[in-house]
């Protein structure tokens, strides 16, 4: 019988969410406990609730597949404690798997970042600059989970996301992996606003897109669409110099950063105003090179909702990260290495109401059910790129004219890298191959 491993790897099933880590690495390891990470905290994205209720057999098959693969003594399956159809359904469901348990979450941001989530499910702290394997933990999403099911009898081909902010019908999608934004903004009824942008990946850690030419992968969870001239799409859009100068001439130490910082409260030496103070002694070249960033996870908390004066220490950080890679300076490297973490005692009465950060965001009026659209999608042209998830891009094994069918093999790992393969998610004819294979009907 094929290892769940190999299985996983020769279908290209990565996390479906966040870096992409392909999840044939984790499936080698040996862990205590398996947690399906189903928080789903980025403000008004769905898609793990719309599977949860649309496919519960092929995701406990698929968290159970995982368990028994890493050898764990148990699954977990982490949702908000809010979603009480989704809670009653799981509970029923779980009677008949002695091995798997259900897990309700606070309605807190980031509740699903994986050192938050590790902590709640288990009480462990994950080692600073560490993964949850450290604790005996493997952490996978619910679309992950529903990959891993699929994985013995077809690759990855289609992803879930779902589509919200200013469009006519918000929805979540099954598209096939390659389908263009601009696809999934028309199947959601399309934008409602005069000059569209996509936030790709979510209100508080995405991106900003205004190409939306761009394809869907399978990281892709959601697209929020808002007009340009939104008061979040202005601050994701602003340069770094900017938020340097203005971050050095505004920043008064107030430590409001810091002390609603996520992962300061479970006690990591993260503390961005300390980031913020080194604006003022980075020199010419503009390098704050401070070591309180190094464990930053992003999540946009201190910029988005926590500063009382609108600055951004989130992309300080992460320019600080940047500018300390450079220089080759790491974790290792920081005098805060071999500390070992505390949870604050506050940290319970710290937590940022979901609904609060709504509001803070100026997306309350976008608040929404989001219902999956089940039917798969049809469509004549996909650009499904090499490279979907930590590690080398995937080696094109097929060219310019060739006839491919759906769940055909299109890229291959590289020799020795870590990586994940791609496949064809529509019957066509391959029209250029570069960092994305072009398939058209």
């Amino acid at each position: 019988m094929t290892e769940l491993k190999d299985q996983l790897r020769e279908s290209g099933v990565v996390g479906a969410g966040g870096a992409g880590f392909p999840t044939h690495v984790k499936a080698a390891a040996t862990a205590e406990f398996v947690i399906a990470n189903g928080a789903e905290c980025e403000p008004l994205l769905q898609k793990d609730r719309e599977l949860l209720k649309a496919f519960p057999a092929e995701f406990l098959d698929g968290l159970e597949k995982m368990t028994r693969a890493v050898g764990a003594r148990q699954g977990i399956v982490a949702v908000k404690a809010k979603h009480e159809g989704v809670v009653s359904l799981y509970s029923r469901l779980l009677k008949d798997r002695p091995r798997l348990r259900l897990c309700p979450l606070g309605d807190f941001y980031p509740a699903g970042d994986e050192f938050c989530l590790v902590h709640e499910v288990t009480g462990r702290l994950i080692p600073p600059g560490g993964i949850p394997i450290q604790v005996g933990v493997v952490v996978d999403n619910v679309e992950t989970l529903y990959n891993v099911s699929r994985a013995d009898r077809e690759p990855v081909t289609e992803t879930f996301l779902t589509v919200a902010g200013a469009v006519a019908k918000p929805c979540t999608l099954r598209l096939p992996v390659g389908a263009s934004f601009a696809d999934a903004i028309r199947l959601a009824g399309g934008p409602k606003t005069a000059s569209p942008v996509a936030l790709d990946g979510g209100a508080m850690m995405g991106r900003v897109v205004e190409d939306m030419t761009e394809p869907v992968t399978k990281t892709t969870g959601g697209l929020i669409v808002l007009g340009a001239e939104h008061s979040l799409v202005r601050r994701k859009s602003a340069p770094r110099k900017q938020i340097s100068r203005i971050g050095r001439s505004a920043c008064d130490q107030c430590s409001f950063c810091t002390e609603l910082c996520p992962r300061y409260l479970l006690g990591y030496p993260v503390q961005p105003h300390r980031v913020m103070r080194s604006l003022g002694m980075c020199g010419a070249e503009g390098k704050p090179l401070s070591e309180w960033s190094l464990l930053c996870c992003e999540c946009s908390l201190c910029s988005l909702y926590s500063c009382p004066e609108s600055l951004d220490p989130r992309n300080v950080c992460v320019a600080a990260k940047g500018d300390l890679r450079e220089a080759g300076a790491g974790w290792k490297e920081s005098l805060n290495a071999g500390k070992e973490p505390s949870v604050h005692p506050m940290r319970e009465f710290r937590k940022i109401p979901l609904e609060s950060l709504i509001k803070r965001l100026g997306l309350w009026d976008y608040q929404v059910e989001a219902p999956l659209l089940r039917e798969p999608v049809s469509l004549a042209k996909v650009r499904i790129p090499l490279k979907q998830g930590l590690g080398s891009p995937a080696v094109p094994v097929v060219s310019v004219g060739q006839k491919v069918r759906r769940g055909q093999l299109l890229g291959e790992i590289p020799e020795g890298e870590l990586g994940a393969r791609v496949h064809a998610s529509i019957d066509g004819v391959v029209k250029s191959v570069d960092r994305c294979v072009t398939i058209e009907t």
